[in-house]
């Protein structure tokens, strides 16, 4: 694809009759030399210092953890280095964020860039895809929304990786598409079904999505697979009954009439049918080929019958569940759960058998788990499932084959944990790629553990940075080092106890080493021009000296000072403001002295108490974040109200020239603030996991308040779970936390934003 847009863009100039652009005219926007070189920088992606125009083709890598997780994914820090995004937090991989629907080179797995293919961000979990005949395809799941779109279980995408808008099923999130058939000018589509499309089979016009209720076989329960012989086409799955006739687990209907064949009757006496495949025998002879779950009087999981609905003598006879089926030549691949063929032949999830009695021809693929999807595209077979290797050959959850010798190729997509039933769609979109569609939501990631660095332009990260073993949870940076905080003990190998120095623009550990006795947890760090100042969890010691909740270090040699306001609980958020630093955090002393809870200043030298606020006067509950907007201190944390002044909904702000907080309070959460910080431009980033601000609903987990206007932006970042961090760079806010979700996308807890999407 990438070869055809160059070849195109040329091809434009040539049209145009463009000479080769010369030097003297290329930044006359009026010339065609202009016109050409645009084009060109647009399909190389060049973002050098130029009088043509640049294109931004970033799409940040997010944040993954393999399923299930043993903690919270998540983007704890952000900040930034030269042309760099620095992130900290709880993940084990990072990946593209490209939804569950990958467009593949078939080559190595690699998915098309978001700059020749648009990814489609597909938000849910996508089980099926088949071609549109036309270069396109619908797509079906459960999900609700592509490339930021509403689209629910079933959409239809278009020639060059774009939704088709004018193609929309009934808006409801109460259904699961397992299988998808396209006949004539309807589009069938089988599943679960529990509101307005009411039934387990439907079809829908395949131009407008719009539901054909002329159609209503209404099957008693899960509709599995379609298939078609191009007269008829054939139902699987888990039902006892469809269009009024007791048929069990597969039925066969008649595609110009849309009315079931009655004389079509098999043995199957109960269970559930997974997988259909339209094949033929030994002979020849068309047969249908079913498997699953199911049995019939003398064979099980998987049968083969006759169009008439009479059984075969194919009898494979796996001991467990088949979930997918495949044929190539005579040769019938089986993949599933089981272990062994022919009544005691070992093979373990995959086997290929013969297409007449069914005995086994190849056992040995190296898959200790099971299998979930097979799909034949020319001679290659692609499959998925919970694997990590195929023939001692490392592939995570994906691979391919090459038919008929069976060796694997170089396919390798590498997805972030493994595909269960009922699996993927795939489908060939020519040229050298491939349509995958899974439950996963990036693909082709790299392993980094707690730490990553990005690059600004690609959105990939960049090699060599260190693992961290436990999250990170403070980055911070001055000039070459950064300094960072967390529940990490070891770095690269090396001890670090949940703070450390790293050495730029290498991101290798200093060996000053900053030791902290016993198991405490980093929250905070900032800086001014002399000092560190450091705040977290459970800290007592810091290089042998007494320090509780908060420490600082000075710039010139990372000694410990004389800093020490003594807290008597955690240190979560610092702000120095000229000669102060603004303490917040869960503590109720400082200094020694009791009644000083949550939010108080100390000054730069000692960490003394400067009674700003009064002590009478502090939040009643943990502040996390604090951040200043001119001559105002924007606060977030966990409490309801501020001591002697009133109701205070997890956010206050406090002014400095009056000493006082604003009333009445200009912004409000209805749940705690985790996440807090002011900007240039006025805006106050507001994060946490809250669903509400100032009372309106859906501002989940973030909001933007401006400080200039004193308004609450209307905008909606449909993010989807708590925000913890933010950074602006180059005019773009940088939005890390747990979320998966934001602008109606696929992300991995990462997202670049304009605050207006």
């Amino acid at each position: 694809m990438r070869k055809q847009i160059i070849f195109f863009s040329l091809a434009m100039g040539l049209a145009f009759g463009c000479k080769p652009a010369e030097l003297s005219n290329t930044c006359d926007a009026k010339t065609k030399e202009y016109f050409q070189a645009t084009i060109i920088r647009f399909v190389t992606g060049d973002r050098s210092p130029s009088c043509l125009p640049s294109f931004d083709f970033q799409d940040l890598w997010g944040v993954f953890m393999p399923t299930p997780p043993s903690i919270a994914t998540s983007v704890n820090a952000i900040t930034s280095y030269n042309d760099q995004i620095i992130i900290g937090g709880s993940f084990q991989l990072v990946g593209p964020s490209t939804g569950n629907v990958v467009y593949l080179e078939t080559s190595n797995g690699k998915v098309l860039p978001n700059r020749y293919c648009p990814y489609l961000k597909v938000v849910g979990t996508t089980g099926i895809a088949i071609s549109d005949g036309n270069g396109g395809f619908y797509i079906g799941g459960e999900f609700y929304a592509v490339q930021g779109v509403e689209k629910f279980s079933i959409a239809h995408i278009l020639p060059g990786c774009q939704l088709d808008h004018n193609f929309t099923v009934p808006n409801d999130n109460n259904k699961s598409v397992y299988t998808l058939l396209l006949a004539g000018d309807f589009l069938y589509a089988g599943g679960y079904y529990t509101d307005d499309l009411s039934g387990y089979l439907v079809r829908v016009n395949r131009y407008t999505g719009a539901l054909d209720t002329s159609f209503a076989p209404n099957p008693n329960t899960l509709v599995s697979d379609l298939e078609t012989d191009g007269d008829s086409f054939y139902v699987c799955g888990d039902f006892t009954n469809i269009a009024g006739y007791a048929k069990t687990g597969l039925a066969k209907f008649s595609l110009s009439t849309g009315l079931i064949i009655p004389s079509f009757t098999t043995t199957i006496n109960g269970a559930s049918c997974l997988d259909l495949h339209y094949g033929t025998n030994a002979s020849g002879s068309p047969v249908i080929y079913a498997v699953g779950d199911l049995t019939t009087t003398t064979f099980s999981r998987a049968v083969s019958f006759f169009p008439d609905g009479t059984l075969t003598n194919w009898n494979p006879n796996p001991n467990a569940k088949v979930n997918s089926i495949q044929q190539y030549n005579n040769t019938i691949y089986l993949g599933g759960d089981f272990t062994t063929i022919n009544g005691g032949t070992t093979a373990t999830n995959l086997v290929s058998v013969n297409n007449s009695t069914g005995t086994a021809i190849s056992t040995n693929f190296g898959i200790s788990q099971p299998v979930s999807t097979l799909q034949i595209i020319e001679n290659t077979l692609y499959l998925t499932g919970d694997f990590t290797s195929v023939k001692s050959v490392p592939r995570n959850y994906a691979a391919a084959l090459s038919l008929p010798g069976e060796s694997v190729t170089a396919f390798n997509p590498a997805y972030d944990s493994s595909i269960a039933n009922p699996g993927s769609g795939i489908v060939s979109a020519g040229n050298g790629v491939v349509l995958f569609t899974s439950s996963r939501s990036t693909v082709n990631v790299t392993a980094r553990s707690n730490f990553a660095v990005l690059d600004e332009v690609t959105g990939a990260p960049i090699e060599g940075t260190p693992y961290f073993d436990f999250p990170i949870k403070a980055l911070h940076r001055v000039n070459n080092r950064l300094f960072v905080g967390g529940s990490f003990t070891s770095i690269a190998g090396q001890s670090r106890n949940r703070f450390a120095i790293l050495d730029l623009p290498n991101y290798q550990l200093s060996p000053i080493n900053t030791v902290l006795s016993g198991n405490p947890d980093i929250r905070t760090i900032t800086s001014d021009e002399s000092q560190l100042y450091v705040g977290g969890d459970s800290v007592t010691n810091v290089n042998g000296n007494t320090r509780n909740g908060a420490f600082a270090l000075s710039l010139a040699d990372f000694s410990v000072s004389g800093w020490n306001p003594n807290l008597s609980g955690s240190g979560e958020s610092f702000l120095v403001v000229n000669d102060l630093v603004f303490i917040g955090g869960g503590f109720s002393q400082i200094n020694g002295v009791t009644n000083y809870d949550n939010f108080q200043a100390v000054d730069k030298i000692n960490g003394t108490r400067r009674d700003i606020p009064l002590p009478a006067n502090d939040p009643a509950g943990i502040v996390y974040s604090l951040t200043l907007a001119g001559t105002k201190i924007y606060i977030g944390g966990f409490f309801t109200s501020i001591s002697g002044i009133g109701t205070f909904s997890n956010t206050a702000v406090y002014d400095l020239p009056s000493q006082s907080y604003v009333q009445p309070n200009p912004v409000s959460a209805e749940n705690m603030v985790n996440h807090i910080a002011a900007y240039p431009d006025g805006n106050v980033l507001i994060g946490g996991s809250f669903t509400a601000l100032n009372g309106i609903p859906d501002h989940y987990s973030l909001g933007v308040f401006n400080s200039n206007t004193n308004s609450l932006s209307p905008w909606k970042s449909s993010v989807n779970d708590v925000v913890y961090t933010s950074m602006y760079k180059n005019g773009k806010y940088y939005i890390g936390g747990a979320f998966t979700i934001a602008h109606k996308k696929s992300n991995g807890g990462l997202v670049r934003s304009n605050l207006n999407e």
